[in-house]
């Protein structure tokens, strides 16, 4: 008789445990928060007693619990409680919901929503500025396109944000006007949306903790049972701790902060909370393909003579580089371009001498790769993190082969070359600018559709967001696989994306994610 008797098992499972030594299983035994016997049904049986809550998964399947490398917690809540516009077949539809979220809403509240697209409805064309203030005549209202980068405003909401006829569109940006009379139609694209948004007052604390407790249980629903959380902006490391100190969090948090706030993170990491831990800071070298501000070796094929932008020195990022490794916390070195990769590199190649090669560095995006690079990377252990819905985003919406042409494009988000070359990759969601799901961006990585000798396998992918993840936060020990002695984290599916067509992968539902031993269903979350 088996003396550790389990409080959990999951039985007639197809398990996938991520771990070569032994692949697949049928059942897992669980005894508080850790895993204490991965095999067959009989195997697990034997650790069943009187009081073990038994799961029979009739063949659907386990997986180590999916973690999201890149994530904004607080924004995705926020976006959460605006007004859904996604799936609206015309301007009457977006009419309709917006005067039904209306009346919900105090007198003079912002009403902020998100998800229109055009093409989408039977008109073919922007609502025009009359047709917003009629579904919303007193209260300021932004909604935001599909796509972001556009959004309608209406009258009371041009009035707060100061737009009239007069009003200069910023640098890159658009309003829309009149061309008769010069006035503003209510559509804002582009760097001009920024005007409209800076009127929007800051919520309250309640407000953003709200925000956020809502996000960390829609992120549970999609099967993941960690993140790493990229702090937006100074007023959420209140949330944080407010989160550190509190006992109920439906997954493991891995903050990463802006560099400006490094000496916050030492106080914040003392409070109780196991579950939650400030392990990375973040520091940029440059910005975006998409804006043209990520800074490359070569000018811009489509914007002679622009080679993007640096925000730093070399110098200046050893010298940061430095002083986050001297905290003990992991640097999060934020690199679109080439010329940026470069300097990340010098940096890490230069910090590595003085701190050892124990360090795990991180390179967030590393979009515009060459060989040398790789190899540099792949010497110096360097971990890249990706968002594969952003490297598609890239080709289909931003056109990424007109601005760094065909030879360049070839090396944005070289993944299979990364992997082959035995650099470890992981991946993210960049959630809510682009969509939550990791089974998603595993099928987006798996169907590239541009430059498709950069294809990975499913398992290649189920690596990214499983154990290489859990590798870039030095948890491999503990979690992202399925073996005796680890955190019974785990994510179970209706079917397995090993065997499912690819191009099906993302239909897959979550059936149930386990975090700690604690089962959080879709009905329970």
């Amino acid at each position: 008789m088996v003396a550790l008797l389990a409080d959990l098992a999951l039985v007639e499972a197809n398990v996938r445990t991520m771990n070569y030594s032994k692949p697949v299983a049928e059942a897992i035994a669980i005894k508080k928060d850790r895993i204490i016997r991965v095999g067959t049904n009989a195997e697990v049986g034997q650790f069943i007693g009187k009081r073990t809550r038994i799961v029979k998964l009739q063949g659907k399947t386990v997986f180590p619990g999916f973690i999201d490398a890149h994530v904004h917690v607080v924004d995705f809540g926020r976006f959460l409680m605006w007004l859904d516009l996604r799936g609206a077949q015309s301007v009457a539809e977006m009419q309709h919901r917006l005067s039904e979220r209306v009346k919900k809403t105090r007198a003079g509240q912002w009403v902020l929503g998100r998800g229109w697209n055009q093409k989408c409805f039977k008109e073919k064309r922007f609502p025009h500025l009359s047709e917003i203030d009629a579904a919303s005549p007193s209260n300021p209202v932004v909604l935001y396109h599909e796509c972001d980068m556009i959004c309608a405003v209406n009258s009371r909401g041009l009035e707060l944000a100061g737009i009239t006829e007069s009003t200069v569109a910023p640098a890159g940006g658009i309003i829309d006007k009149d061309p008769e009379t010069g006035k503003p139609l209510g559509i804002l694209r582009d760097t001009a949306t920024d005007l409209a948004w800076k009127a929007v007052p800051e919520p309250s604390q309640d407000e953003l903790l709200k925000a956020t407790i809502l996000a960390l249980n829609k992120m549970a629903e999609a099967g993941l049972t960690s993140i790493h959380w990229l702090l937006s902006s100074e007023n959420e490391i209140s949330i944080v701790k407010k989160l550190k100190a509190s006992r109920n969090l439906p997954m493991r948090v891995y903050v990463i902060i802006p560099v400006n706030l490094l000496d916050e993170a030492p106080m914040v990491n003392i409070i109780g909370n196991p579950w939650l831990r400030i392990g990375g800071v973040m520091l940029s070298v440059d910005e975006y393909l998409a804006s043209k501000t990520a800074a490359l070796l070569q000018p811009y094929q489509n914007k002679p003579g622009d080679t993007g932008k640096l925000l730093c020195s070399q110098d200046e990022l050893i010298n940061t580089t430095n002083r986050i490794l001297v905290t003990g916390l992991q640097p999060v070195i934020h690199a679109v371009g080439d010329r940026a990769i470069d300097l990340a590199l010098t940096a890490i190649e230069r910090n590595t001498k003085s701190h050892g090669n124990t360090v795990r560095f991180r390179i967030e995006h590393g979009a515009v790769l060459n060989e040398s690079l790789i190899d540099r990377m792949k010497k110096q252990q360097v971990i890249v993190s990706v968002q594969p819905r952003v490297m598609l985003s890239e080709f289909s919406v931003w056109s990424a082969t007109d601005s760094l042409g065909a030879r360049r494009a070839r090396w944005l988000y070289p993944l299979k070359t990364l992997i082959g070359k035995g650099v470890r990759v992981i991946g993210g969601s960049d959630c809510p600018m682009e969509p939550l799901n990791p089974l998603l961006g595993m099928q987006d990585a798996v169907l590239r559709k541009y430059f498709r000798e950069e294809r990975l396998s499913i398992e290649q992918a189920l690596r990214m967001y499983t154990i290489d993840a859990a590798y870039s936060t030095n948890e491999e020990n503990s979690n992202g696989s399925i073996e005796a002695g680890k955190l019974a984290d785990l994510t179970v599916l209706s079917n397995d994306p090993l065997t499912a067509s690819p191009n099906q992968i993302s239909n897959i539902s979550v059936e149930m994610t386990i975090v700690g031993g604690n089962i959080f269903s879709k009905n329970t979350v």
